[in-house]
């Protein structure tokens, strides 16, 4: 996929853009019917159609021929991160374009973690920004009967269209991203210990900021592995803060709860903190790599300006 494509300009043939709709069901009969039926068109149209939902046995019954034709997925690991599942559907348009195919997804997310609600509900309204210009078809199922009600209503308001019994219908609870962002609570911005080991660094320092951050990873009991690709975000972001907040950063990194956390500060503010990082970049793109990768190797990546920024990044000891 060319960068023109990724940001935003997709080919004449591609079709019509980024379609992300929620279906709001009531039964298990409900979601298979409406979720069968999604899937069909893709099928019959020729696209690259996947299925990533809790219990996909019912789906792929109801499509009798066709199902062959359906990549079936693991959900939890479609889900692992929101960036990192953004960054699964900008990968597989990119494969889809190259055999002239839209994209079509089914998912469900399980919401059954709540510490990590909000996230996954600002990982939806974050979709129609970091596909927006892409060929691709989402539907993302919610159970109307079994979800938090809350939960239920921010689905009508980040997805700009529902499906349902009676075809696609525009949303009039839809608000744009920023705007939903906005209004949700903050994100709590992670307490640093008085103990936490603090770095200061410019650009020659930053060598050595990348073995402190290594010995202090392997300290915290992350394997090797886990531990150098933890290190490709911590290094990203300083040389961000380098580059782009006047020469200049500090470093804090401390463990805690089967985690290790490391904020970083420069001087310079991050435009748009609360989607910052999560459009995938063009092949052209010069900027945005550096969050972008920390977004796809991290859990948590919260943004904050305060007299510059900083970027708060958390990774679990073991991988998921």
């Amino acid at each position: 996929m060319t960068a023109a494509q990724i940001d935003g300009d997709p080919s004449p043939d591609a079709g019509p853009v980024l379609g992300h709709q929620a279906l709001i069901y009531s039964s298990s009969d409900e979601l298979t019917a409406c979720g069968a039926d999604f899937l069909r068109q893709g099928i019959e149209r020729g696209d690259t159609v996947v299925l990533a939902v809790p219990d996909a046995a019912g789906l792929v019954a109801a499509l009798g021929t066709h199902a062959d034709r359906v990549d079936v997925v693991d959900d939890r690991v479609w889900h692992r991160i929101p960036a990192w599942t953004i960054g699964g559907y900008a990968r597989r348009t990119e494969r889809a374009a190259r055999k002239k195919q839209r994209l079509r997804v089914l998912t469900e997310i399980r919401w059954d973690e709540p510490s990590a609600i909000g996230e996954w509900q600002c990982y939806e309204a974050v979709l129609n920004t970091a596909l927006a210009g892409l060929p691709v078809d989402l539907c993302c199922a919610y159970d109307a009967q079994g979800l938090a009600e809350d939960v239920v209503d921010a689905a009508r308001r980040t997805h700009p269209s529902t499906l349902g019994p009676d075809g696609v219908a525009p949303s009039d609870h839809f608000v744009p991203a920023v705007e939903f962002l906005a209004s949700g609570p903050e994100t709590p911005r992670l307490p640093v210990p008085s103990d936490a080991l603090r770095v200061e660094f410019g650009a020659a320092e930053i060598p050595s900021v990348r073995q402190t951050a290594l010995r202090w990873a392997r300290d915290g009991g992350m394997n090797e592995d886990d531990a150098s690709e933890f290190l490709i975000a911590i290094y990203e972001i300083a040389s961000n803060a380098v580059e782009h907040g006047g020469g200049r950063g500090v470093g804090r990194f401390w463990s805690g709860a089967d985690r290790l956390f490391c904020d970083i500060w420069s001087a310079q503010h991050i435009a748009d903190p609360l989607v910052a990082g999560f459009r995938p970049p063009g092949t052209a793109q010069e900027r945005g790599r550096g969050l972008w990768l920390a977004r796809q190797i991290c859990e948590q990546v919260t943004i904050y300006n305060n007299g510059g920024a900083t970027v708060q990044l958390a990774r679990s000891v073991e991988s998921r």
